[in-house]
C-alpha cells in the first residue's frame, strides 16, 4: 500500500467517512448496544450488575473497532460492536450499554452535534448513569492533519517538514486543551454526578525510540516531534482526568505493542493491513487490552 493511500484511509477514518468499508447493522442512535454478560466477577446470581448504565463517550480511538465488524449508529461514525465499550459490556458486572462514541469527534461534541444523526453525546448521559468512558482531545489538537501530512511527506525529505507547518497550531491546541477537558469533566459530573468516570489514554503508534520500515520512511524531525506530541497529549489527559477524580487507564504493556511490533502484537497499526483494523488505530488486540485495562479498575 502506497503512503498516499494509506494517508487517505487514515484520513478517512479519522474524518470518520464511511468509504473504509465497515458493515452498517443499525442506525438507531438511541438503542443501547449491549452485549451478553458473561465475565465471570463472583457476584451473586442475583445481585445484578455494579454498574447498571454505562455510557461510553468518545473519538475514533474508542469507536473504531475491526474492520469486519459491524458498525452500530451513523455509518460516517464507524461505530464497532467490537470496540472496548463492547467488549467490556460483555462483563457480568456491567448493565446496559449506550454507545454514542464517534470517529472524529472533539470536545465540542459533547455538547454539540457532530453530524447527522449523531447529536451531542452528552445527550446520552443521565442521573442513573453510573459508569461513563471517555477517550477525547486527538482532534482537537489536530492528530490528523499531522498523520496526513507525515504520511504525505516524500520519503527522501530531511528535516521536520511537517513540525514546521503545523507546530504551531498544534502547540496552541495543546495549550487550550486542558481547559477544555476541565469542560468536559464538569459537564459529565453535572449530568450523571454519581457516575465512576474512567478515561483511557491513547494507544501509541511510534515507539519511544528505535523503529521499522514504517517510521524510517519519515522524516527523523517528525519522528521526534510525533514522539514529543504523543508525551504531552498524554500528560495532558492523564492531569485533567486527575483533577476530575476520573481513573486514566492503558494497557500495561501498551509501550511495548506499538505499530512497530509484530502484527500479532500490535495494540495499533500503521496500515490496518495485517491486522484487519484502521490505519493509525487500534487493533482487535488493542480493543481488548483496553477493555481489560478498563475492568481492572472497576
Amino acid at each position: 500500500m502506497t503512503s498516499r493511500r494509506i494517508a487517505v484511509l487514515a484520513a478517512t477514518a479519522l474524518a470518520a467517512a464511511s468509504t473504509l468499508g465497515a458493515c452498517t447493522s443499525r442506525d438507531d442512535d438511541e438503542d443501547p448496544q449491549a452485549g451478553p454478560l458473561t465475565a465471570a466477577t463472583g457476584l451473586a446470581p442475583d445481585a445484578g450488575p455494579t454498574y447498571a448504565r454505562y455510557v461510553a463517550l468518545g473519538d475514533s480511538f474508542a469507536a473504531l473497532g475491526p474492520t469486519d465488524a459491524p458498525t452500530s449508529g451513523p455509518a460516517r461514525c464507524l461505530r464497532s460492536t467490537a470496540n472496548y465499550a463492547s467488549l467490556l459490556a460483555e462483563r457480568e458486572d456491567v448493565g446496559e450499554l449506550v454507545d454514542v462514541t464517534c470517529g472524529g469527534a472533539e470536545t465540542t461534541h459533547m455538547t454539540g452535534p457532530q453530524l447527522a444523526g449523531a447529536p451531542a453525546q452528552f445527550d446520552a448521559l443521565t442521573p442513573d448513569t453510573d459508569l461513563v468512558t471517555l477517550s477525547i482531545g486527538g482532534n482537537d489538537i489536530g492528530f490528523g492533519a499531522m498523520v496526513g501530512c507525515i504520511l504525505q511527506t516524500p520519503r527522501a525529505e530531511t528535516g521536520a517538514p511537517c513540525r514546521d507547518r503545523l507546530e504551531v497550531d498544534v502547540t496552541d491546541q495543546l495549550d487550550a486543551l486542558g481547559a477544555r477537558l476541565d469542560g468536559v469533566y464538569d459537564g459529565i459530573r453535572d449530568r450523571s454526578p454519581d457516575a465512576r468516570i474512567v478515561t483511557t489514554a491513547y494507544l501509541p503508534l511510534v515507539p519511544d525510540d528505535g523503529g521499522c520500515e514504517f517510521v524510517s520512511g519519515m522524516s527523523p524531525g517528525d519522528v521526534t516531534w510525533t514522539r514529543h506530541v504523543t508525551e504531552r497529549i498524554t500528560m495532558i489527559v492523564s492531569d485533567a482526568a486527575a483533577r476530575a477524580g476520573a481513573d486514566v487507564v492503558q494497557p500495561a504493556d501498551a509501550a511495548e505493542r506499538h505499530a512497530c511490533t509484530p502484527a500479532t502484537e500490535r495494540y495499533t497499526d500503521f496500515t490496518g493491513e495485517e491486522t484487519g483494523s484502521h490505519p493509525m488505530h487500534p487493533t482487535a488486540a488493542g480493543h481488548r487490552a483496553m477493555a481489560e485495562a478498563v475492568g481492572a479498575v472497576l
